[in-house]
């Protein structure tokens, strides 16, 4: 790992904007970034590693004793760990998943935990495909893998997955369009009609919805919405969820307080050819962090939230020369994976000035390219957080005061 490396921290502040189309749509050649200043590591230590490669996705899962446990795709499926003593995190299962990848190494999971139970999906189909259910409720001793559920178009592959642990509804990434038919065939998509990425072309996808309260072994589909538009992402919170709509070049985000007939808010573009790749709101709901993963080396961007009218582009920000790969927020606070960056939180008391309090590096790498720190999760209300790197395994953070 490298412990010292190089930190630049780019601005853009644009709180002038007062829609898309006096920021360029998303955002435009002409706004001011700051210059690069260099730095170190700092605000954060590792405490623990434990080492994986093909790492994807991370979680983490809280016991009702208060027992800390890490969840981590790895090549073989997911790692579960036990955090209790963090500085020796103690393996207590990896269990099998799907691992017929497409791309050499990399292994897409990600997971989300509601009660006692995750819930992961991938993108490989060949073994336990569709939405993998873990009962955690045995920890320490055990984890037992209870089914997978086949989404309801029939399609095994799905990149992301959101939970509303508040109401137990689950919001599953898919590539189709159009939920299958009760009693009708499934036919399955040729290779050629499917990209190595399952994200969906620009018109091409959708967002299924299953309701986990009722009996959470046995989920119950809901409903389907954003059919015929790419979906990479989405982050379910209250009332509302926000969408990342990868080839479509735009962000969305809709009412769900009916979950059966979700409603769509606002939509809004962002420059032709850029991935719109992650998206979280702060803990307020006034503004939202999102990611751009293509072109590579783009930075995370923060939009103030005006109802049913356009966001406003309100700053810019990255580490260094790298690309911000997830964000997930908790009150005002950013946390960051930052690919060949590590990980890094970013405070946003003021979303117009943001200001990076932490960052550690996890991998040797440098530059744009799509390599390091896949995921991160932030254990609620503690100074813990989790950094998933591709090449390096688990990682346990300690956020300095």
């Amino acid at each position: 790992m490298r412990l010292r490396s190089t930190l630049t921290l780019v601005v853009a502040t644009a709180a002038s904007c007062i829609g898309l189309t006096s920021c360029g749509g998303g955002g435009s050649s002409d706004t001011p970034v700051a210059t690069p200043s260099p730095s170190v590591d700092f605000g954060a230590v590792l405490v623990s590693r434990v080492a994986r490669t093909g790492v994807a996705g991370n979680w983490g899962y809280v016991a009702p004793d208060g027992s800390h446990y890490g969840l981590m795709g790895t090549a073989k499926g997911v790692l579960v760990l036990d955090l209790r003593d963090p500085a020796n995190p103690r393996v207590v299962d990896e269990v099998d998943g799907p691992t017929d990848t497409p791309v050499a190494g990399i292994y897409w999971r990600e997971m989300r935990v509601y009660g006692s139970h995750a819930y992961i999906v991938s993108e490989h189909t060949n073994v336990r495909g569709g939405i993998m259910i873990l009962d955690l409720s045995g920890l320490p001793a055990s984890v037992r893998y209870v089914r997978s559920v086949t989404p309801r178009d029939g399609e095994l592959a799905a990149h992301t997955v959101d939970i509303d642990v508040a109401r137990g509804l689950l919001y599953l990434q898919r590539e189709s369009s159009l939920p299958a038919l009760l009693g009708a065939p499934r036919r399955k998509a040729l290779s050629s009609e499917k990209p190595s990425h399952p994200v969906g072309g620009a018109n091409q996808g959708s967002i299924e919805v299953w309701d986990l309260a009722a009996d959470p072994e046995n989920p119950r589909y809901v409903t389907t919405f954003n059919q015929r538009r790419s979906i990479h992402d989405m982050t379910a919170v209250g009332d509302f969820v926000y969408v990342a709509e990868g080839n479509a070049n735009s962000y969305s985000m809709w009412d769900v307080r009916d979950p059966r007939t979700p409603t769509l808010v606002v939509r809004w573009p962002v420059e032709p050819g850029h991935f719109a790749h992650n998206i979280w709101p702060s803990g307020d709901g006034t503004f939202v962090v999102t990611t751009e993963e293509f072109p590579n080396g783009l930075p995370a961007r923060v939009w103030k939230l005006d109802g049913s009218a356009a966001p406003t582009l309100l700053s810019s920000f990255k580490v260094g020369n790298g690309t911000p790969h997830n964000v997930v927020m908790e009150g005002r606070m950013a946390y960051l994976s930052h690919y060949t960056e590590g990980a890094a939180a970013v405070d946003l008391s003021d979303p117009a000035a943001p200001k990076i309090v932490a960052r550690l590096d996890t991998n040797p790498y440098d530059g744009a390219r799509l390599a390091g720190c896949w995921g991160v999760y932030k254990f609620p209300a503690e100074p813990l957080m989790v950094c998933s790197d591709i090449d390096y395994g688990f990682n346990l953070i300690r956020l300095l005061p």
